[in-house]
């Protein structure tokens, strides 16, 4: 016993020898950032801990704990390396010349949806940990010891193993597809792409965790649950390959292209989370074919980047529309209440007379490619053209949006009900707005206008506190008082420029040239910026006339040419 004691306390020093050689004590980050502030908390995270622990290289010694109060929210401890990282990968396609590989409308779209359901997630902790909680204390069949190396390692295996289900659950089992639909909805494929998670997806795999609360201690189960997702994050990136002789046993960047894919090969393919084996014990594998890349996006493309509907469609799609779906002739596809549940309840896929077969507590479809349309060549990615200066104005108030929204997670058991819910609001309402703007949605603006209003009144409330005017506060004031301003004055400029549109078109159709369409009216719908918005608005008009009427004049030497042609062609004939 002294014996395996001793050997135990040596494992322990060596772990924390090899394994902590960084702090987040780091006296000269005290001395340039308060330790409250968006600098201090960004930079003591980004360690090399931190770094390892992305790519789940952790042991049982510093990870094992007694109580899920003690499991630290190791997403947010390692958001500074994903954040980097996303931007290291931008880099390098960028000067690999691969930049039609990420997009800004895209990639802030997914972390906008990272953000989102992670608010979804009370304390940072999965939903299933209430549940599992609760069957671990009343209906555990197994009393596994929590600071046993081995549970650690078993739960390695059984936690992988359940996310494999669920994770193929929320595939092919019915509407749980609506839980998972937005991830696979960008048709780019790089580190952004993996924080682009659905907000109630874990719903959807709860079942699966709470399975293992018979056996596996909850802290244990915790702790594996938050590295099994972390680890794919690596998963997306178009930057590595197969890995070599790691892809026999373990996911790879290259098996999970293959998952995000919509070539008929690709569809319901490479579940595995951690490890790829599940896959190969039951003929869910699919290597990624070189001379057949996949192509990525839903099998029918996202035509949005509204976040609210890229969430909630689809589960609303196929819990109310696809049973009621009809043919050419306008027969009923799915006839009958039996039909209809399984309209429901069947592969996403799935239609009367489609093969399928039981799979666990789900049916699965024998021929998952059956009905998948041929890719169109070249493929045209969803990407509409906005002004560059509103592409500039989304980004740096995303910036914002991020940095209160990593605030929002190291201080959300601080904070008060309303303090919450308003946050909640102004993430949710902030992500509609970008989404109007990329989407180039006429109500934009009108979203944004509405959104900061709503923060100039909560931080004019706030101001009234002990605290008062602080630093952080008067640059939010500042900043949204003065958006809140150029979008007034933006949205009145193209409301008056619509009536003098409607004005020349009235008198175009007069003169038989409503078509036309000016120099001026191009420059004024797309091309306004700030400075033409308070700038010399007269100008602008004149402009816009001189052009209408440069236009009508070459419209009129043109059919005059035209109508001379035509006599000439008709003499011609007579003689």
């Amino acid at each position: 016993m002294a014996f395996n004691n001793t050997i135990h306390d040596l494992l322990i020093n060596t772990t924390k020898s090899l394994y902590n050689i960084d702090t987040t004590n780091i006296p000269w980050l005290d001395k340039i950032f308060t330790n409250t502030s968006f600098g201090h908390r960004l930079l003591e995270r980004l360690t090399f801990t931190n770094f390892r622990h992305s790519l789940y290289l952790i042991s049982p010694y510093e990870t094992t704990v007694d109580s899920i109060d003690k499991v630290p929210n190791y997403n947010i401890q390692v958001s500074t390396w994903w954040l980097m990282l996303i931007f290291i990968e931008f880099v390098i396609l960028y000067f690999k010349k691969e930049s039609d590989k990420f997009a800004l409308n895209d990639s802030v779209t997914s972390i906008c949806a990272g953000m989102l359901s992670q608010c979804f997630k009370f304390g940072g902790r999965a939903v299933a940990i209430f549940g599992y909680v609760f069957i671990w204390n009343n209906f555990r069949v197994l009393e596994l010891p929590w600071d046993s190396p081995w549970t650690w390692i078993l739960c390695l295996f059984t936690q992988d193993f359940m996310y494999y289900l669920g994770h193929r659950a929320v595939h092919e089992a019915g509407f749980f597809w609506g839980l998972h639909t937005i991830h696979h909805s960008s048709e780019y494929y790089n580190f952004s792409t993996a924080l682009r998670q659905a907000a109630i997806q874990d719903a959807g795999l709860a079942f699966y965790d709470i399975i293992q609360a018979f056996f596996i201690p909850p802290p244990i189960f915790l702790v594996h649950r938050y590295f099994s997702e972390i680890f794919q994050f690596w998963m997306h990136t178009s930057l590595l390959g197969t890995l070599g002789p790691l892809g026999i046993i373990f996911n790879t960047p290259s098996h999970h292209r293959v998952h995000h894919g919509r070539n008929a090969y690709c569809i319901d393919k490479n579940y595995g989370g951690v490890f790829i084996i599940w896959d190969k014990m039951f003929n869910t594998f699919e290597a990624e074919r070189l001379d057949d890349p996949p192509i990525y996006g839903l099998v029918t493309t996202e035509k949005s980047f509204n976040q609210l509907y890229l969430q909630f469609h689809t589960i609303f799609d196929i819990l109310f529309k696809k049973g009621l779906m009809k043919d050419e002739k306008g027969n009923q596809l799915f006839p009958g209440l039996l039909n209809k549940i399984k309209a429901v309840l069947f592969p996403p896929g799935y239609f009367p007379g489609v093969d399928v077969y039981l799979f666990f507590h789900w049916f699965s479809m024998k021929n998952p490619s059956e009905g998948v349309p041929e890719i169109e060549k070249p493929v045209i990615i969803y990407n509409p053209i906005i002004p560059t200066w509103i592409k500039l104005y989304c980004l740096s108030h995303f910036i914002l949006l991020l940095s209160i929204f990593l605030h929002f997670e190291y201080d959300r058991e601080k904070l008060g009900y309303i303090d919450f819910s308003m946050k909640i609001a102004f993430f949710v309402v902030s992500m509609q707005s970008f989404g109007a703007f990329f989407d180039n949605k006429w109500y934009g603006n009108l979203i944004e206008i509405f959104r900061c209003v709503g923060v100039l009144i909560y931080y004019g409330i706030k101001v009234t506190d002990h605290i008062g005017f602080g630093p952080n506060r008067i640059f939010v004031l500042t900043l949204f008082s003065s958006s809140l301003l150029m979008w007034i004055g933006y949205t009145f400029e193209q409301f008056k420029n619509k009536k003098i549109r409607a004005t020349s078109g009235d008198y175009e159709e007069k003169k038989g040239h409503g078509n036309v369409i000016s120099k001026g009216k191009i420059f004024l719908d797309m091309e306004m910026n700030v400075n033409g918005i308070i700038g010399n608005k007269k100008n602008n008009e004149i402009v816009f006339e001189e052009d209408n009427k440069k236009e009508a004049q070459k419209a009129d030497i043109s059919m005059e040419e035209e109508n001379e042609k035509k006599c000439q062609n008709i003499m011609t004939n007579e003689i």
